[in-house]
Protein backbone atom coordinates (compact mmCIF):
# COMPACT_ATOMS: atom_id res chain seq x y z
CA UNK A 1 0.00 0.00 0.00
CA UNK A 2 2.86 2.19 0.94
CA UNK A 3 4.48 1.85 -2.56
CA UNK A 4 1.43 2.73 -4.57
CA UNK A 5 0.76 5.98 -1.96
CA UNK A 6 4.33 6.91 -3.26
CA UNK A 7 3.94 6.09 -6.95
CA UNK A 8 0.47 8.03 -7.30
CA UNK A 9 2.63 11.31 -5.55
CA UNK A 10 5.34 11.06 -7.80
CA UNK A 11 3.37 11.66 -10.92
CA UNK A 12 1.46 14.20 -9.46
CA UNK A 13 4.11 15.63 -8.41
CA UNK A 14 6.09 15.40 -12.36
CA UNK A 15 3.16 15.98 -13.92
CA UNK A 16 2.74 19.65 -12.28
CA UNK A 17 6.63 20.67 -11.91
CA UNK A 18 7.39 22.80 -14.94
CA UNK A 19 10.74 20.14 -14.85
CA UNK A 20 12.70 20.10 -18.39
CA UNK A 21 11.07 22.93 -19.71
CA UNK A 22 12.79 25.41 -17.41
CA UNK A 23 14.69 26.82 -20.16
CA UNK A 24 17.85 25.02 -22.55
CA UNK A 25 21.12 27.02 -23.72
CA UNK A 26 21.40 26.01 -27.08
CA UNK A 27 24.76 26.07 -29.90
CA UNK A 28 24.64 25.03 -33.42
CA UNK A 29 25.40 20.78 -31.99
CA UNK A 30 24.73 21.54 -27.97
CA UNK A 31 21.56 21.72 -25.48
CA UNK A 32 21.92 22.68 -21.66
CA UNK A 33 18.28 21.35 -20.41
CA UNK A 34 17.50 21.84 -16.94
CA UNK A 35 14.89 20.57 -14.44
CA UNK A 36 14.10 21.19 -9.89
CA UNK A 37 15.25 17.88 -8.45
CA UNK A 38 11.95 16.15 -7.08
CA UNK A 39 11.95 14.03 -3.84
CA UNK A 40 11.64 10.32 -3.36
CA UNK A 41 8.52 10.78 -2.00
CA UNK A 42 6.55 13.60 -3.26
CA UNK A 43 8.63 16.52 -2.02
CA UNK A 44 10.58 14.86 0.71
CA UNK A 45 13.67 12.36 0.51
CA UNK A 46 15.93 12.11 -2.45
CA UNK A 47 15.32 10.14 -5.51
CA UNK A 48 17.17 7.10 -7.00
CA UNK A 49 17.89 7.85 -10.63
CA UNK A 50 16.77 9.44 -14.06
CA UNK A 51 15.71 8.77 -16.99
CA UNK A 52 16.15 11.83 -19.56
CA UNK A 53 14.96 10.95 -23.29
CA UNK A 54 16.00 12.53 -26.63
CA UNK A 55 14.21 12.52 -29.85
CA UNK A 56 14.16 14.41 -33.15
CA UNK A 57 10.19 13.49 -33.17
CA UNK A 58 7.61 14.37 -30.57
CA UNK A 59 8.10 12.24 -27.02
CA UNK A 60 4.70 11.07 -25.43
CA UNK A 61 4.07 7.95 -22.18
CA UNK A 62 3.18 5.51 -24.85
CA UNK A 63 6.80 6.44 -27.14
CA UNK A 64 9.12 7.76 -24.48
CA UNK A 65 10.66 4.39 -24.00
CA UNK A 66 11.47 4.14 -28.02
CA UNK A 67 13.15 7.37 -27.76
CA UNK A 68 17.13 7.80 -27.47
CA UNK A 69 18.10 7.35 -23.79
CA UNK A 70 20.59 9.76 -22.63
CA UNK A 71 23.34 8.14 -20.99
CA UNK A 72 25.99 9.91 -17.92
CA UNK A 73 22.59 11.60 -16.26
CA UNK A 74 23.73 12.15 -12.82
CA UNK A 75 21.88 11.11 -9.70
CA UNK A 76 19.36 13.73 -8.66
CA UNK A 77 20.14 15.37 -5.57
CA UNK A 78 18.09 16.83 -2.64
CA UNK A 79 14.08 18.22 -3.57
CA UNK A 80 14.63 21.56 -5.01
CA UNK A 81 18.35 21.75 -6.37
CA UNK A 82 18.54 23.31 -9.73
CA UNK A 83 19.60 20.03 -12.06
CA UNK A 84 20.93 20.78 -15.85
CA UNK A 85 22.89 18.19 -18.08
CA UNK A 86 24.40 19.14 -21.55
CA UNK A 87 23.45 17.30 -24.18
CA UNK A 88 25.66 16.86 -27.60
CA UNK A 89 26.28 15.74 -30.70
CA UNK A 90 23.70 17.58 -32.00
CA UNK A 91 22.56 18.11 -36.00
CA UNK A 92 22.42 22.30 -36.58
CA UNK A 93 18.70 23.68 -37.70
CA UNK A 94 17.17 20.42 -36.37
CA UNK A 95 14.13 20.20 -33.83
CA UNK A 96 14.35 17.98 -30.89
CA UNK A 97 12.00 16.94 -27.87
CA UNK A 98 13.18 16.16 -24.64
CA UNK A 99 11.37 14.35 -21.69
CA UNK A 100 12.37 12.93 -18.20
CA UNK A 101 11.10 10.57 -15.51
CA UNK A 102 12.14 10.23 -12.04
CA UNK A 103 12.30 6.72 -9.74
CA UNK A 104 13.40 5.72 -6.04
CA UNK A 105 15.11 2.77 -5.33
CA UNK A 106 12.38 0.28 -5.58
CA UNK A 107 12.26 1.27 -8.06
CA UNK A 108 8.68 3.02 -8.28
CA UNK A 109 8.64 5.17 -11.69
CA UNK A 110 6.97 8.68 -11.88
CA UNK A 111 5.22 9.60 -14.79
CA UNK A 112 6.67 11.18 -18.27
CA UNK A 113 7.25 15.20 -17.38
CA UNK A 114 5.97 17.84 -19.46
CA UNK A 115 8.13 17.96 -23.59
CA UNK A 116 10.86 20.37 -23.93
CA UNK A 117 11.11 21.31 -27.11
CA UNK A 118 13.56 23.43 -29.51
CA UNK A 119 15.75 23.61 -32.23
CA UNK A 120 19.39 23.97 -32.58
CA UNK A 121 20.74 26.90 -34.35
CA UNK A 122 22.14 27.02 -38.03
CA UNK A 123 25.88 26.85 -37.98
CA UNK A 124 28.63 28.97 -39.53
CA UNK A 125 30.15 26.28 -40.76
CA UNK A 126 28.68 25.51 -43.99
CA UNK A 127 31.54 23.37 -45.11
CA UNK A 128 31.63 19.71 -45.19
CA UNK A 129 35.01 17.18 -44.48
CA UNK A 130 36.23 16.15 -47.90
CA UNK A 131 35.64 12.70 -48.72
CA UNK A 132 38.38 10.20 -48.13
CA UNK A 133 40.38 8.21 -50.74
CA UNK A 134 41.25 4.50 -49.10
CA UNK A 135 42.96 1.60 -50.40
CA UNK A 136 43.41 -1.92 -49.00
CA UNK A 137 46.90 -2.27 -46.85
CA UNK A 138 47.31 -5.89 -44.82
CA UNK A 139 45.35 -8.58 -46.07
CA UNK A 140 45.27 -12.03 -43.59
CA UNK A 141 43.12 -14.57 -43.58
CA UNK A 142 40.74 -13.42 -40.79
CA UNK A 143 41.63 -9.49 -41.12
CA UNK A 144 41.52 -6.34 -43.73
CA UNK A 145 43.41 -3.10 -43.23
CA UNK A 146 42.34 0.46 -44.60
CA UNK A 147 44.89 3.10 -45.19
CA UNK A 148 44.32 6.95 -46.00
CA UNK A 149 45.64 10.18 -45.60
CA UNK A 150 43.30 12.45 -43.54
CA UNK A 151 41.32 15.46 -45.54
CA UNK A 152 40.04 18.18 -43.15
CA UNK A 153 37.17 19.32 -40.63
CA UNK A 154 36.47 22.12 -43.77
CA UNK A 155 37.08 20.09 -46.84
CA UNK A 156 40.70 20.20 -46.88
CA UNK A 157 41.72 22.24 -43.69
CA UNK A 158 41.50 21.84 -40.27
CA UNK A 159 41.04 18.84 -38.18
CA UNK A 160 37.86 16.90 -38.26
CA UNK A 161 35.79 14.86 -35.35
CA UNK A 162 35.26 11.22 -36.03
CA UNK A 163 35.04 8.59 -39.01
CA UNK A 164 32.14 5.93 -39.73
CA UNK A 165 34.18 2.97 -41.11
CA UNK A 166 31.54 0.17 -42.68
CA UNK A 167 32.47 -3.02 -44.36
CA UNK A 168 29.75 -5.28 -45.70
CA UNK A 169 29.33 -8.22 -48.09
CA UNK A 170 27.64 -6.35 -50.64
CA UNK A 171 28.77 -3.32 -52.34
CA UNK A 172 28.48 0.06 -50.31
CA UNK A 173 26.93 3.35 -51.61
CA UNK A 174 24.96 6.33 -49.98
CA UNK A 175 21.80 4.65 -49.70
CA UNK A 176 22.77 1.44 -48.17
CA UNK A 177 25.84 2.73 -45.94
CA UNK A 178 23.93 3.25 -42.55
CA UNK A 179 23.33 -0.64 -42.71
CA UNK A 180 26.41 -1.83 -43.08
CA UNK A 181 28.25 -2.95 -40.16
CA UNK A 182 30.05 -0.64 -38.24
CA UNK A 183 33.57 -0.86 -37.16
CA UNK A 184 34.01 -0.04 -33.13
CA UNK A 185 37.46 -1.05 -32.56
CA UNK A 186 40.75 0.46 -33.87
CA UNK A 187 39.39 3.41 -35.78
CA UNK A 188 42.23 5.92 -35.20
CA UNK A 189 40.73 9.89 -34.33
CA UNK A 190 40.77 12.17 -37.48
CA UNK A 191 44.50 13.85 -37.52
CA UNK A 192 45.94 16.88 -39.34
CA UNK A 193 44.83 16.76 -42.93
CA UNK A 194 47.87 14.43 -45.23
CA UNK A 195 48.61 12.53 -42.36
CA UNK A 196 48.87 8.86 -43.29
CA UNK A 197 45.95 6.62 -41.15
CA UNK A 198 44.66 3.43 -41.22
CA UNK A 199 42.42 1.15 -39.36
CA UNK A 200 42.79 -3.24 -39.17
CA UNK A 201 39.36 -4.79 -39.51
CA UNK A 202 39.63 -8.65 -37.41
CA UNK A 203 37.50 -11.43 -37.09
CA UNK A 204 36.51 -11.33 -40.77
CA UNK A 205 35.27 -14.31 -42.90
CA UNK A 206 37.80 -13.80 -45.93
CA UNK A 207 35.94 -16.89 -48.00
CA UNK A 208 33.55 -13.87 -49.25
CA UNK A 209 34.16 -10.58 -51.03
CA UNK A 210 33.83 -7.85 -48.74
CA UNK A 211 33.21 -4.05 -49.73
CA UNK A 212 34.56 -1.20 -47.30
CA UNK A 213 33.70 2.31 -47.16
CA UNK A 214 34.53 5.32 -45.07
CA UNK A 215 32.58 8.72 -44.15
CA UNK A 216 34.12 11.77 -41.81
CA UNK A 217 32.31 14.00 -39.93
CA UNK A 218 33.42 17.80 -38.91
CA UNK A 219 32.31 19.33 -35.40
CA UNK A 220 28.96 20.28 -36.29
CA UNK A 221 27.96 16.76 -37.11
CA UNK A 222 28.35 17.25 -40.86
CA UNK A 223 29.02 14.43 -42.71
CA UNK A 224 31.60 13.94 -45.72
CA UNK A 225 30.20 12.05 -48.97
CA UNK A 226 31.18 8.75 -48.71
CA UNK A 227 34.68 7.53 -49.90
CA UNK A 228 35.50 5.18 -52.56
CA UNK A 229 34.35 1.78 -52.27
CA UNK A 230 37.58 -0.67 -52.22
CA UNK A 231 36.67 -4.47 -51.71
CA UNK A 232 38.64 -7.12 -50.93
CA UNK A 233 38.42 -10.34 -52.79
CA UNK A 234 37.85 -13.69 -51.08
CA UNK A 235 40.70 -16.37 -50.93
CA UNK A 236 40.42 -20.11 -51.75
CA UNK A 237 40.04 -22.00 -47.72
CA UNK A 238 42.04 -25.14 -48.32
CA UNK A 239 43.47 -25.58 -45.16
CA UNK A 240 41.49 -27.97 -43.07
CA UNK A 241 40.46 -27.76 -39.16
CA UNK A 242 42.39 -29.63 -36.83
CA UNK A 243 42.39 -33.13 -36.21
CA UNK A 244 39.86 -33.42 -32.97
CA UNK A 245 41.38 -34.59 -30.06
CA UNK A 246 40.76 -35.79 -26.78
CA UNK A 247 38.02 -38.16 -28.04
CA UNK A 248 35.78 -40.47 -25.18
CA UNK A 249 33.05 -43.15 -24.94
CA UNK A 250 30.92 -44.27 -22.32
CA UNK A 251 27.78 -46.35 -22.59
CA UNK A 252 24.67 -44.77 -20.99
CA UNK A 253 21.47 -45.35 -20.35
CA UNK A 254 20.31 -43.55 -23.07
CA UNK A 255 22.82 -45.12 -25.80
CA UNK A 256 26.84 -44.35 -26.21
CA UNK A 257 27.87 -40.83 -24.86
CA UNK A 258 30.78 -39.43 -27.00
CA UNK A 259 32.57 -36.22 -26.13
CA UNK A 260 35.88 -35.07 -27.22
CA UNK A 261 37.43 -31.29 -27.01
CA UNK A 262 36.06 -28.55 -28.50
CA UNK A 263 38.07 -26.81 -32.11
CA UNK A 264 38.97 -23.45 -31.71
CA UNK A 265 39.11 -22.38 -35.61
CA UNK A 266 37.08 -19.08 -36.41
CA UNK A 267 35.64 -20.82 -39.29
CA UNK A 268 34.62 -24.50 -38.01
CA UNK A 269 31.17 -25.64 -38.99
CA UNK A 270 30.86 -28.62 -37.30
CA UNK A 271 31.96 -31.87 -36.93
CA UNK A 272 31.06 -36.18 -38.13
CA UNK A 273 30.90 -38.76 -36.22
CA UNK A 274 31.67 -42.41 -36.92
CA UNK A 275 31.49 -46.06 -35.39
CA UNK A 276 32.51 -49.17 -36.52
CA UNK A 277 32.36 -52.67 -34.98
CA UNK A 278 36.37 -53.53 -35.81
CA UNK A 279 39.07 -51.54 -35.58
CA UNK A 280 39.83 -52.09 -39.70
CA UNK A 281 36.09 -51.08 -40.23
CA UNK A 282 34.05 -50.85 -41.79
CA UNK A 283 33.12 -47.26 -40.29
CA UNK A 284 30.03 -45.93 -40.11
CA UNK A 285 28.84 -41.70 -40.56
CA UNK A 286 26.36 -41.50 -37.36
CA UNK A 287 25.68 -37.67 -37.43
CA UNK A 288 22.46 -37.35 -40.58
CA UNK A 289 22.76 -33.60 -40.17
CA UNK A 290 25.36 -31.05 -39.85
CA UNK A 291 26.54 -31.58 -35.77
CA UNK A 292 27.90 -28.52 -34.52
CA UNK A 293 28.45 -28.98 -30.61
CA UNK A 294 31.77 -31.74 -29.29
CA UNK A 295 28.62 -34.24 -27.73
CA UNK A 296 27.00 -36.81 -29.56
CA UNK A 297 25.07 -39.52 -28.40
CA UNK A 298 24.58 -42.66 -30.12
CA UNK A 299 21.04 -44.20 -29.10
CA UNK A 300 21.30 -47.00 -31.92
CA UNK A 301 24.97 -48.51 -31.25
CA UNK A 302 24.36 -52.17 -31.90
CA UNK A 303 24.49 -55.45 -29.49
CA UNK A 304 28.33 -56.04 -29.37
CA UNK A 305 31.02 -56.80 -26.98
CA UNK A 306 32.89 -53.40 -28.25
CA UNK A 307 32.71 -50.64 -30.50
CA UNK A 308 35.30 -47.81 -32.11
CA UNK A 309 34.56 -44.20 -32.59
CA UNK A 310 36.52 -41.47 -34.46
CA UNK A 311 35.39 -38.02 -34.93
CA UNK A 312 36.55 -35.25 -37.90
CA UNK A 313 35.72 -31.04 -38.20
CA UNK A 314 35.21 -29.92 -40.84
CA UNK A 315 34.97 -25.53 -41.78
CA UNK A 316 32.64 -23.32 -43.18
CA UNK A 317 34.47 -23.92 -46.83
CA UNK A 318 33.99 -27.51 -46.82
CA UNK A 319 37.89 -28.38 -45.73
CA UNK A 320 37.46 -31.83 -43.80
CA UNK A 321 39.59 -32.68 -40.78
CA UNK A 322 41.98 -36.38 -40.90
CA UNK A 323 39.96 -38.33 -37.90
CA UNK A 324 40.86 -38.49 -34.61
CA UNK A 325 42.30 -41.34 -33.02
CA UNK A 326 39.62 -44.45 -33.25
CA UNK A 327 38.34 -45.06 -29.29
CA UNK A 328 37.82 -48.51 -27.99
CA UNK A 329 34.75 -49.11 -26.21
CA UNK A 330 33.81 -52.03 -24.26
CA UNK A 331 30.98 -53.17 -23.81
CA UNK A 332 30.96 -56.01 -21.82
CA UNK A 333 32.54 -56.88 -18.78
CA UNK A 334 30.97 -53.96 -17.13
CA UNK A 335 31.25 -55.35 -13.25
CA UNK A 336 34.56 -57.22 -13.64
CA UNK A 337 37.11 -54.70 -12.06
CA UNK A 338 40.10 -56.35 -11.63
CA UNK A 339 41.77 -59.40 -13.32
CA UNK A 340 41.09 -62.38 -11.32
CA UNK A 341 41.84 -66.37 -11.79
CA UNK A 342 39.04 -68.26 -10.35
CA UNK A 343 38.94 -71.90 -9.41
CA UNK A 344 39.32 -74.66 -11.44
CA UNK A 345 37.01 -76.89 -12.67
CA UNK A 346 36.35 -79.96 -12.06
CA UNK A 347 38.56 -79.83 -9.54
CA UNK A 348 39.89 -82.81 -8.53
CA UNK A 349 39.82 -83.87 -11.86
CA UNK A 350 40.90 -87.49 -13.58
CA UNK A 351 44.39 -87.43 -15.18
CA UNK A 352 43.03 -87.85 -18.77
CA UNK A 353 40.23 -85.30 -18.72
CA UNK A 354 40.52 -81.53 -19.08
CA UNK A 355 40.51 -79.12 -16.65
CA UNK A 356 39.25 -75.54 -16.97
CA UNK A 357 40.51 -71.76 -15.30
CA UNK A 358 38.17 -68.97 -15.95
CA UNK A 359 39.93 -66.36 -16.04
CA UNK A 360 37.90 -62.72 -15.34
CA UNK A 361 39.50 -59.84 -17.11
CA UNK A 362 38.31 -56.33 -16.66
CA UNK A 363 37.63 -53.61 -19.41
CA UNK A 364 41.43 -52.59 -18.51
CA UNK A 365 43.51 -55.39 -18.41
CA UNK A 366 46.48 -56.11 -20.33
CA UNK A 367 46.07 -58.05 -23.55
CA UNK A 368 48.33 -60.90 -23.50
CA UNK A 369 49.63 -63.47 -20.96
CA UNK A 370 50.32 -66.81 -20.16
CA UNK A 371 49.70 -69.81 -17.78
CA UNK A 372 52.10 -71.73 -16.77
CA UNK A 373 51.81 -74.86 -15.08
CA UNK A 374 54.20 -76.92 -12.86
CA UNK A 375 54.54 -80.32 -10.53
CA UNK A 376 54.55 -80.80 -7.12
CA UNK A 377 58.59 -80.37 -7.77
CA UNK A 378 57.94 -77.23 -8.64
CA UNK A 379 59.32 -78.58 -12.82
CA UNK A 380 57.70 -76.52 -15.92
CA UNK A 381 55.73 -79.31 -17.43
CA UNK A 382 53.31 -76.84 -19.84
CA UNK A 383 53.24 -73.10 -20.92
CA UNK A 384 50.23 -72.00 -22.21
CA UNK A 385 50.10 -68.67 -24.35
CA UNK A 386 47.33 -66.32 -23.72
CA UNK A 387 46.97 -63.78 -26.52
CA UNK A 388 44.43 -60.76 -27.26
CA UNK A 389 42.74 -61.07 -24.13
CA UNK A 390 39.18 -59.74 -24.06
CA UNK A 391 37.27 -58.00 -21.18
CA UNK A 392 34.69 -60.54 -20.20
CA UNK A 393 34.92 -64.26 -18.54
CA UNK A 394 38.21 -66.21 -20.79
CA UNK A 395 38.14 -70.25 -20.01
CA UNK A 396 41.64 -71.11 -20.18
CA UNK A 397 41.45 -74.53 -20.44
CA UNK A 398 44.38 -77.32 -19.85
CA UNK A 399 44.26 -80.85 -21.30
CA UNK A 400 46.86 -82.37 -18.98
CA UNK A 401 49.58 -82.82 -21.37
CA UNK A 402 52.94 -81.61 -21.19
CA UNK A 403 54.55 -79.35 -23.64
CA UNK A 404 55.71 -82.51 -25.82
CA UNK A 405 52.39 -83.69 -25.98
CA UNK A 406 52.42 -86.37 -23.77
CA UNK A 407 49.67 -87.17 -20.69
CA UNK A 408 51.07 -86.39 -17.13
CA UNK A 409 51.09 -88.16 -14.03
CA UNK A 410 48.29 -88.21 -11.15
CA UNK A 411 49.11 -85.62 -8.55
CA UNK A 412 49.12 -82.37 -7.48
CA UNK A 413 50.21 -79.38 -9.94
CA UNK A 414 49.90 -75.47 -9.63
CA UNK A 415 48.83 -73.40 -12.43
CA UNK A 416 50.21 -69.85 -12.63
CA UNK A 417 48.95 -66.82 -14.30
CA UNK A 418 51.25 -63.71 -15.33
CA UNK A 419 49.62 -61.37 -17.13
CA UNK A 420 51.54 -57.90 -17.12
CA UNK A 421 52.76 -57.37 -13.56
CA UNK A 422 49.99 -59.80 -12.23
CA UNK A 423 51.04 -63.02 -11.28
CA UNK A 424 47.84 -65.36 -9.86
CA UNK A 425 48.06 -69.61 -8.76
CA UNK A 426 45.38 -71.90 -8.31
CA UNK A 427 45.91 -75.65 -7.31
CA UNK A 428 45.17 -78.57 -9.45
CA UNK A 429 44.41 -82.03 -8.19
CA UNK A 430 44.84 -84.77 -11.05
CA UNK A 431 43.20 -88.03 -10.13
CA UNK A 432 44.06 -91.37 -11.96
Amino acid sequence: MLRRQVRILMLTLLALLPAASAHAVLTPTTATVAWTAPGDDSLSGTAAQYDLRLSSSPINASNFAAAQRIVGVPAPHAPGTAESFLLTGLTPSTSYFVAIKTADEVPNWSGISNVLTFTTPASTDSIRPAPLAIALGNLTDVSVQLTWNATGDDSLTGTAAAYDVRWSTSSINDANFAAATAVSSGVPAPAAPGTPQSVTIGGLNRTVDLYFAVKVRDGVNQWSAISNVVAAPHILDTAPPATPSGLTAAKEVAGVHVHWNANAEADLAGYHVFRAIDATGPWTQLDGSVLATNDYTDAAAPDSSSLYYQVSAFDQAGNVSARSGAFHLWLKAGNITALKLQPAYPNPSRASDPVTLPLDVPVTGAADGKLVILDSAGERVRTIELRGLTPGVTPITWDGRNDSGRSVAPGVYRAWLTVGSTQQVSKLVRQP
